[in-house]
Formats: structure tokens, C-alpha cells, sequence
């Protein structure tokens, strides 16, 4: 059912996800969706569950360094939202306690704490991390790729020379600007622990 949702929601979008529509696709009826879920957002939790499942699938805890660990589970994450049409979204929206949630979590708070990073400021540390690659995803997944002419336009009309010697239009190559956020996030880390500097 929850596959059926998420193969729904590929096709139409999120808002084409509706328990009247699902209850057609599945030739089933509305009680029998609602014996199993009590409304459409604990359906959507169960579908945010499945998408993390393989963002936890895709990891590789063989690997004892903390960095290529958090790398590893922000790119194992964001790839599993980008397979799913409107999968930052459906994940977002997500804060059930559940198995593959807290999971994902927990795998990002130990990589933080491995860091040196004690345990209030590990917490922290996995949610940027976790905000970082459901913002970027976000962006990239509400891309619909004539963004990137629209604001070359307005850049060369002029009065934005910050922009323009960017160049703007670098903002919608996604792979690189995930990269470079993410290496950013992981020496701004390190930096952290070796200075006295502190917020």
C-alpha cells in the first residue's frame, strides 16, 4: 500500500496522493486503507520510512573515518530522495519517531560524536546535516529547469554584481553546490574542534 502511494506520488506528484485515489489504484475501499492508517499523514510517515530505508541501505559502516561517514549518509540520503518525485518533501514533513527515522538519525549523531563533538552539540551538528540535505534536494527537486535562463536574464539587466560575477547561473548545478556545502559543513566542523572559538 505504502509502494503504491509513493508509485502514486511519482506520477501525479504529491498532491495527486489522495486516500480516495489510492483506494482506486489499489481497487480496494476507503475502511480498508483505514484500518491501516489512521489519517493521510500517517500514511505519509510510513512513506517517508520506506525512503529512508534506503538511504540507510545505501550506507557503508565498514568505513571508521567520521567524515567519509557523514558524506556517505548525506549522499546515500539525498539519493534516495531524489528517486522518489517529491521526496524531500515527503520526508520533510516527517517527525514520527519511528524505526528508519531515528536510525538515520542516531547513525548521523554517532558520526558527530566521533567528531569530538559532545553530545548536545552532536545533536546539533546531525540535524544541520539532515536540514542541509532536505533543503538542497528541495531546491533541486522544484528545479524545472528554466530557472536557470530566467535569472541569467534578470542578473544581466543589471544592479546585481555580486551575481553576476558568480556566475549566477553556477546556483543550479546541484551536484556541485552539494558537494561544496557539504565539504564546507565538514571542515567547519573540524575548525570548531581545533579552535577556541566557540558560538
Amino acid at each position: 500500500m505504502v509502494q503504491a502511494a509513493l508509485d502514486q506520488v511519482n506520477e501525479g506528484g504529491l498532491e495527486s496522493l489522495t486516500m480516495r485515489r489510492l483506494t482506486e489504484r489499489l481497487d480496494t475501499h476507503l475502511p480498508t486503507i483505514y484500518r491501516l492508517f489512521a489519517d493521510k499523514d500517517a500514511l505519509l510517515d510510513e512513506m517517508a520510512e520506506t525512503i529512508l530505508a534506503r538511504a540507510l541501505a545505501s550506507q557503508d559502516t565498514a568505513d571508521s573515518d567520521w567524515t567519509s561517514r557523514v558524506k556517505g549518509l548525506a549522499s546515500g540520503l539525498r539519493s534516495a530522495l531524489l528517486a522518489q518525485r517529491d521526496g524531500a518533501r515527503i520526508v520533510g514533513g516527517n517527525y514520527a519517531a519511528k524505526r528508519n527515522n531515528l536510525s538515520f538519525i542516531d547513525s548521523l549523531v554517532g558520526c558527530m560524536q566521533d567528531s569530538g563533538l559532545p553530545g548536545e552539540s552532536a545533536m546539533w551538528a546531525a540535524s544541520s546535516v539532515f536540514c542541509f540535505v532536505l533543503g538542497e534536494t528541495l531546491e533541486q527537486q522544484g528545479a524545472d529547469g528554466s530557472e536557470a535562463d530566467i535569472l541569467a536574464g534578470a542578473v544581466s539587466a543589471g544592479g546585481y554584481r555580486h551575481l553576476a560575477a558568480g556566475p549566477a547561473w553556477r546556483l543550479f548545478d546541484f551536484d556541485a553546490r552539494f558537494n561544496f556545502g557539504l565539504e564546507l559543513f565538514v571542515e567547519g566542523v573540524r575548525r570548531y574542534l581545533s579552535g577556541p572559538v566557540r558560538p
